[in-house]
């Protein structure tokens, strides 16, 4: 008996996970228009990439602005629909703002066209040059929803392109007031439209309807995007998970690596792809930091709060967290120590995680090698910084990665050795703050990388320009004259020559 596919619903309910109120019920994007929306955002792509610099930047210039003029709409805007804390909302705002002034005082540096040595000294020249792909994709997801919303979306369109995102159907109205901003800064709205529903239902149509496709998101996700450019022959950027480890070495300072653990286990209720989800600890300081570790993570105020008194909030979703609390539970089943935390449903509510630090784990365990993606860290005693370096370098993922130790120099070594896109010397989180440096990961953590100057070309076709002298058809001439072994074993002297030429190598 042949079966279709259920409709896609006219209106998607929006909750927040911390309360379980209904905030806002959006209307869903119908799959099948969006053709016809990928169509006018062409045309306004056309007209927008004809504008100077100067004019695009005009527009962000005045989002930025606005992202300050509109904050308290924006924290509560994603405090409602994500449940995090009020200061990991601000942690967002902040990130946002910051791309855009990085990008409005960089990215046309990034692009500028490029001199390059020709292929013949003084004969011939070249240049390279940028030009927009034209109309770009984003997924993304519930963690982050005005980060990830958004600013990856800047950069993009500073260089000339139309976007159409999808946000998580979690978290959509994160997204929706972003492009409210931008419209009221100038944008064209067909340059920026937001695709709201799920990924069965819109991501195909997307995917199919773009130059370039952005996603971040789980590695299991990843691999459908990337198989799904490369049969359309796209170029895709994308950013996976993570199993990020800390290691901390004799002559670091134990207090200020609990810190460092602090933020980087537990900002954001642990839904960070950069977060830290193990820690490895050098015997001399293990029994000092597990304690004064206990001791803080203790601490934490975990409630709903739309001030800033609370340190953590609720996890994005009731399902979300008890996955968190599974990898916890089974954990425990399978021979783990809790030193603080546990599965349990705290008071608080059922789509809050208790913050969790684990030890004595093994293989068998969920959380020992899969993402946790939650408040939840789990900590290993180790011998040597070779022992530490073994430990963490052995994962299938490789985003994120901090180092704790006595002198810079020596931290900084070993974070050399860390196999992972990111490695962060006296800090957990600070790269994604870091936008004149590229941030992405290796392995199975993705492809690809955001800001720098790496995050606003990757939204670009590089083109090579090359010219040659104009007389008797140009260089082609060099070769056309070389019409006997004379001549064959004069020009070979020259090149040969030409390595120990300074200046012309």
């Amino acid at each position: 008996m042949e079966t279709t596919a259920p409709p896609t619903p006219a209106q998607l309910d929006v909750h927040n996970p911390a309360t379980g109120e209904l905030v806002a019920s959006i209307p869903t994007t119908d799959p099948a228009g969006v053709e016809a929306m990928a169509r006018a955002a062409r045309a306004a792509q056309a007209r927008w990439a004809a504008r100077t610099w100067r004019e695009r930047a005009k527009v962000v210039a005045r989002f930025h602005d606005l992202v300050f003029e509109r904050q308290d709409e924006i924290l509560d805007t994603i405090q409602r629909e994500n449940g995090k804390a009020r200061r990991d909302a601000l942690a967002e705002l902040v990130t946002v703002a910051g791309t855009a002034r990085y990008y409005l005082a960089h990215g046309r540096r990034h692009l500028h066209e490029k001199r390059a040595r020709g292929g013949v000294p003084l004969l011939t020249r070249a240049r390279t040059a940028w030009h927009p792909h034209g109309l770009i994709g984003m997924i993304t997801p519930w963690n982050f929803p005005f980060i990830l919303g958004v600013a990856d979306a800047l950069p993009a369109l500073l260089a000339g392109n139309a976007v159409l995102t999808k946000p998580s159907e979690v978290t959509p109205m994160s997204t929706l007031l972003a492009r409210e901003l931008l419209i009221e800064a100038g944008l064209d709205g067909d340059l920026f439209q937001v695709l709201v529903g799920t990924g069965p239902d819109l991501g195909e149509p997307l995917l199919d309807a773009v130059d370039m496709i952005g996603f971040t998101g789980s590695t299991a996700t990843g691999r459908i995007i990337a198989t799904g450019a490369a049969q359309r022959l796209i170029p895709s950027s994308l950013e996976l998970g993570g199993k990020n480890p800390m290691l901390v070495l004799p002559g670091a300072n134990v207090d200020d690596a609990v810190h460092g653990l602090m933020t980087g286990g537990f900002a954001n209720s642990g839904q960070t792809c950069i977060c830290v989800e193990r820690v490895y600890v050098h015997e001399e300081i293990w029994d000092e930091f597990v304690a004064a570790a206990t001791r803080r993570v203790g601490e934490l105020d975990v409630r709903w709060s739309t001030d800033f008194s609370a340190d953590m909030g609720s996890l994005a979703s009731v399902e979300h967290a008890g996955q968190v609390r599974a990898h916890v539970q089974d954990a425990i089943d399978k021979g783990a120590t809790v030193l603080v935390g546990g599965a349990d449903v705290p008071a608080a509510g059922a789509a809050f995680v208790t913050p969790t630090l684990l030890t004595d784990t093994n293989s068998t365990m969920l959380a020992h090698a899969d993402e946790t993606f939650g408040p939840v860290v789990r900590l290993e005693r180790v011998r040597s910084a070779e022992h530490a370096l073994e430990l963490a370098n052995d994962s299938e993922l490789g985003l994120n990665g901090s180092v704790w130790a006595g002198g810079r120099r020596e931290a900084r070594a070993i974070a050399r050795r860390l196999e992972v896109g990111t490695a962060n010397v006296n800090s957990t989180l600070l790269i994604y703050n870091s936008y004149d440096v590229p941030m992405g990961g290796i392995r199975q953590s993705g492809l690809g990388r955001r800001h720098a100057a790496s995050g606003i070309q990757k939204y670009c076709r590089q083109q090579s320009i090359v010219e040659s002298f104009a007389k008797g058809g140009g260089y082609e001439l060099l070769l056309r004259v070389t019409d006997s072994p004379k001549r064959a074993r004069m020009l070979l002297r020259v090149v040969k020559l030409w390595r120990r030429i300074p200046g012309i190598r």
